[in-house]
């Protein structure tokens, strides 16, 4: 195949029988669940830069399967770091649901009585967080744009929270 016939391939805005089969190929290169997906942004992907080739390509085969590989590859690590974030929102909530409020802290004196020391011990910033928090209902950006801080320091607070819970005894 001469050098002007593979420019002229990778320059065209339709994509190729075999570009799509590559797409598929590095799909399967990786371990993953939803691989349908993978492929779609792969797709995707590849008619984005069909649409604007880069114009020192000597090898578009080559270059292709590079360029799959790696855009492959980020998706996929971008999508395991989501699911992980995700996953440890969920445990980082799950506390909340077991808070003692309400009707439980009123009909369990000692109970009520004990939560009220441990809020007045708690830092006023912690204890506006906490409050914002229940208003949130547990959104964390909510509550970290209403307070002005950042949700990194949001999800520090959190953590804080069932730990100040532990060393009273709730």
């Amino acid at each position: 195949m001469s050098r002007e016939h593979d420019d002229e391939k990778a320059s065209g805005k339709g994509v190729e029988t075999w570009e799509l089969e590559m797409v598929q190929k590095v799909a399967r290169a990786f371990r993953i669940f939803d691989r349908d997906e993978l492929v779609a942004e792969l797709s995707r992907k590849l008619v984005e830069l069909k649409q604007r080739p880069p114009s020192d390509v000597q090898n578009w085969k080559a270059y292709l399967a590079k360029f799959l590989y790696n855009k492959a590859s980020n998706w996929v690590r971008d999508t395991r770091n989501r699911e992980r974030r995700v996953a440890r929102a969920e445990t980082d909530e799950d506390w909340i649901g077991t808070l003692p409020t309400g009707a439980s802290l009123h009909s369990q004196e000692d109970l009520r009585i004990a939560f009220a020391r441990l809020w007045r011990e708690l830092d006023p910033e912690l204890r506006r967080f906490w409050e914002l928090l229940a208003q949130e209902r547990g959104n964390q950006a909510n509550v970290s744009r209403r307070l002005g801080i950042h949700r990194n320091t949001a999800r520090l607070w959190i953590r804080k929270i069932p730990e100040i819970l532990e060393r009273h005894g709730f």
